[in-house]
């Protein structure tokens, strides 16, 4: 394997990209059981009947069930990316935290709540099982650890936090962001909405913040 930033970031990826389909169903299907029933209690052959297909197609694009963890993670990870640069889009003229991320935990939850779920127990899963540890905790980061900084280090993000929270807040957000997914496991949509609501107003409506 390469070390260019491509190579690492499709890590667990397919090779074959002619079966883009059939991939995409197994990491939705593979989404769904790892939120769902955890890491331990999911197998290949449980995310294959999930996906309706033969077990061995799991196998053929995917040689472990760490390497099928890590790429529904990449799969999240693309969305949740994709869904923090739209928002901050948005308004570039304003702080891009914590609105961006907000917006992108709401988008991702109203989605489908899985990719919150999935987010939510994905970090207790790495601590527990070594074959996920050796892959996440490796020397290269994840891109959206770079792209939560680069947000973060934006004109005015820090604001929300106030004085004295260092230079670098990104393992602050990260660690708020997994919190607000652990909130959209356990809470109803109802009590999740409002408590986003309330972060809304805390943080992002930072009197000074707009100066």
């Amino acid at each position: 394997m390469t070390s260019t930033g491509k190579t690492m970031r499709r890590r667990g990826r397919p090779a074959n990209t002619s079966t883009e389909d059939t991939v995409a169903v197994m990491l939705v299907a593979a989404r769904k059981q790892f939120a769902a029933q955890g890491y331990a209690a999911t197998s290949n052959r449980t995310v294959a009947n999930a996906a309706g297909l033969a077990h061995t197609a799991i196998y053929n694009h995917f040689g472990s069930k760490a390497q099928l963890f890590t790429a529904v993670f990449l799969d999240v990870q693309d969305r949740l990316i994709f869904e923090l640069q739209r928002s901050a889009g948005r308004t570039p003229d304003e702080p891009a935290f914590p609105g961006a991320l907000l917006d992108a935990i709401e988008e991702l939850h109203a989605a489908d709540p899985t990719y919150v779920e999935f987010l939510a127990s994905m970090y207790v899963e790495v601590r527990r099982h070594p074959e996920l540890r050796n892959v996440f905790q490796g020397e290269e980061p994840f891109p959206i650890v770079d792209v939560l900084r680069s947000l973060a280090a934006s004109p005015g993000a820090k604001s929300a936090l106030g004085e004295g929270q260092g230079e670098d807040p990104t393992w602050f957000w990260i660690t708020f962001a997994l919190g607000l997914a652990q909130l959209s496991a356990l809470a109803d949509s109802a009590t999740f909405a409002t408590t986003v609501e309330m972060f809304r107003q805390q943080f992002v409506h930072v009197p000074g913040a707009d100066s």
